[in-house]
């Protein structure tokens, strides 16, 4: 059944790469009885490599801006892309098509992010370090310049936080980078507090690829003073 010569097409696309880091795209086959007729791989909509043995060269590429396939390292199976840039970010979909008599053709995608990470560890602020209790306890964490912009988690008392915080993610002007700002809001009470202080960190991570904590602070619980029951002393 020649309709049925090509099976189990599937890609292996990196989730996400560092930026001028080499990429390799993979994309599996199965042709059965039939021979290959081509390989494309596109980046969206557009035709960036192309793989047809019966030409001669089989190999083509095809100009597409910040695209850059190292050849020597490409075949009729994988892509090698070198020096990738944070605007290749996108779905990678790889066309194969079985030779004649059938040319039946599939396509498989999947997406690629390029990733810019951070420079600088996260930042922890607060407003104040001492807290009455059932006062609310209003933290930030900032995650500064990064592709794309930071997931934030939070640790209390060395446990993490379930759930996600309020998070604002900005972009900054002309860089196309993204400032990553958590918000987390407890009440200050017996249970927060473990022997009048609390511990508190944030992490900010980006896939595999990147995970680091800010500095820990540790904040206090402000408990009322007892007035001395026998008044001022008389000299």
């Amino acid at each position: 059944d020649w309709a049925q010569s090509l099976r189990g097409v599937r890609v292996d696309v990196p989730e996400a790469v560092l930026t001028g880091d080499t990429a390799r795209l993979a994309c599996d086959y199965d042709l059965e009885h039939a021979a290959l007729y081509s390989i494309k791989w596109y980046r969206g909509l557009e035709e960036f490599y192309r793989f047809v043995p019966k030409e001669s060269p089989p190999t083509r590429v095809f100009p597409l801006p910040g695209i850059n396939v190292d050849v020597s390292l490409s075949d009729a199976r994988n892509v090698t892309l070198l020096d990738v840039q944070k605007q290749l970010t996108g779905y990678y979909k790889c066309e194969v098509s079985a030779d004649a008599p059938s040319f039946h053709t599939e396509i498989k995608s999947a997406s690629m992010t390029v990733v810019d990470i951070p420079a600088e560890k996260p930042v922890l602020t607060v407003d104040k370090y001492r807290y009455a209790t059932g006062e609310q306890i209003q933290a930030n964490c900032t995650s500064w310049s990064s592709f794309p912009g930071a997931n934030i988690t939070w640790f209390v008392n060395g446990q993490q936080v379930p759930g996600p915080s309020p998070t604002v993610i900005i972009t900054e002007p002309g860089e196309s980078l993204e400032t990553s700002t958590s918000t987390l809001e407890l009440e200050a009470d017996s249970t927060t507090f473990r022997d009048t202080k609390l511990r508190l960190r944030c992490e900010a991570w980006l896939f595999k690829l990147y995970r680091r904590s800010s500095e820990e602070l540790e904040l206090y619980e402000d408990t009322p003073q007892l007035a001395s029951v026998l008044g001022p002393s008389i000299a």
